[in-house]
């Protein structure tokens, strides 16, 4: 495994941001890309807590991405979601990198990141100002116990977006999501008491879903966690939707032309949660 650990990316305001880039020497050529977005309830954390899954993903050929992002109280909405933008187009300016088929994987407030990233694809009030020209587009995305709807939420989120109520609804993908968003896969343990399961029952049946949109649940799991024992079931899905929307690198390194993220994908709307245990 070739890590690159510490490569600059994005200096808003003066603020260097990092992140570290997972490759297997096996898979040359372009191939696609997969951010993934760590939690921390927008106020605590580092990359590298994704390691283990950026690893695995790595290993399955494609460029596996952890960016650090800015943090409240010090920075609030929509800084981070910015950065996570940034780091989406850093992955298409690498030529390592694909840049039809990037995706952006997350849990919590990485989920709410991730999917908002999806939703607001080139909003010209949300982009960089360091990859002029560079689309921040979407070809896939994945949710984690997410928090969708800070409407919704009971905890006092003025640290991260301040006294706006304008920013309520900016920063809830269930506001912003309609018809262009790529294909999304939302997972969440019905079990789960610090993001209410609710929070992806409302993003899986708002109107207007995306094409290609899935709501999948895991019955009786506290959460969500990326390690530890619940770790292989949403991996496994994470894989088999990622090779689905993304395209499976080939042996050779040669993998499929995946979709344009410019374009409206195809495939079938959300379904609705899936309660079959796993």
């Amino acid at each position: 495994m070739t890590v690159r650990r510490d490569r600059p990316f994005h200096a808003p305001d003066g603020e260097q941001l990092l992140l570290d880039a997972y490759e297997s020497p096996a898979s040359t050529g372009p191939k696609p890309a997969v951010v993934f977005v760590r939690g921390g309830g927008f106020t605590a954390g580092d990359k590298g807590e994704f390691a283990r899954q950026a690893i695995d993903v790595a290993e399955a050929g494609y460029l596996a991405v952890e960016p650090q992002y800015r943090l409240a109280p010090e920075y609030t909405f929509p800084a981070p979601l910015v950065d996570v933008k940034a780091a989406i187009q850093w992955c298409r300016a690498d030529e390592r990198v694909d840049p039809q088929r990037v995706a952006a994987v997350g849990p919590s407030a990485g989920a709410n990141l991730a999917v908002l990233a999806a939703a607001t694809a080139d909003d010209p009030g949300l982009e960089p100002e360091q990859y002029p020209g560079a689309s921040s587009a979407l070809s896939a995305a994945v949710g984690y116990s997410g928090i969708y709807d800070f409407r919704m939420r009971d905890g006092d989120d003025t640290a991260y977006l301040g006294d706006s109520e304008a920013a309520l609804d900016l920063a809830s993908p269930v506001e912003q999501a309609d018809a262009s968003m790529p294909p999304t896969l939302l997972l969440h343990g019905d079990a789960d008491t610090v993001a209410s399961p609710q929070q992806t029952a409302v993003m899986a049946d708002r109107p207007g879903p995306p094409p290609g949109g899935v709501s999948a649940w895991r019955r009786g799991c506290p959460g969500l966690p990326v390690d530890g024992a619940h770790h292989a079931a949403p991996y496994d899905r994470t894989a088999d939707f990622l090779g689905q929307h993304l395209g499976t690198p080939g042996e050779d390194g040669g993998p499929p032309s995946g979709p344009d993220p410019t374009q409206p994908p195809s495939g079938g709307a959300f379904d609705g949660p899936d309660r079959s245990p796993r």
